[in-house]
């Protein structure tokens, strides 16, 4: 009976995290209340401080949320890629990201970002949280960095760490116009110089 109860706990509190990330993909962190998260997860207002102790520690959650789903779907990309071409497997993944932009009626772009963007100045919880989710980001593309710089397909003379940073730093800023201007051609065209101009020997 108890394993039940803690399974029934466990599923609402994924609910949650699931509408909550959907709700700030919309709306943004501070035009989401917790109210409107609670009605659409089907859960009563009071009990949702029965899994969170408050709006900021919701977040902080929903951005761990996020990054352990990005990270494992983007290591699952370039697995495949990597199949293809392992050389060209990080431009591959990032082009296949690219297109699913192209293709959603709304730009919605990276929640990281826009948080970073939104609140990071407000809660030093949510900014640590969003420091260590972009921090397991740019160690992925350390890793696959260093990989191409061992085979001399990256160019050597900057570290696969500050490369990393070029790519992150480029790819935010890029998604960030791509939503002012509702196309995905910012975010296309920054790809194009990094892997076929800045990264190479």
């Amino acid at each position: 009976m108890a394993r039940k109860k803690s399974a029934d706990l466990e599923k609402t509190k994924q609910t949650l995290l699931e509408v909550g990330l959907k709700l700030f993909e919309q709306n943004g962190f501070n035009a989401t209340g917790i109210q409107e998260i609670a009605i659409s997860a089907g859960v009563p207002k009071g009990s949702f401080y029965n899994y969170f102790a408050s709006k900021e520690d919701f977040g902080v959650e929903v951005i761990r949320f996020y990054t352990e789903a990005s990270i494992g779907r983007w290591k699952h990309m370039l697995a495949e890629a990597e199949k293809e071409d392992s050389h060209k497997a990080l431009s591959t993944v990032f082009l296949l990201v690219t297109e699913c932009y192209k293709c959603a009626e709304v730009k919605k772009g990276c929640l990281l970002g826009n948080l970073s963007a939104e609140i990071s100045e407000a809660s030093e919880e949510c900014r640590i949280a969003l420091q260590e989710a972009i921090a397991e980001f740019k160690e992925l593309l350390t890793e696959r960095l260093r990989t191409g710089q061992l085979a001399g397909k990256v160019r050597k003379d900057l570290s696969a760490e500050r490369l990393a940073d070029l790519i992150w730093d480029c790819w935010q800023g890029s998604l960030l116009r791509m939503k002012v201007e509702k196309s995905v051609e910012p975010v296309a065209n920054s790809l194009q110089i990094l892997f076929q101009n800045m990264l190479l020997p």
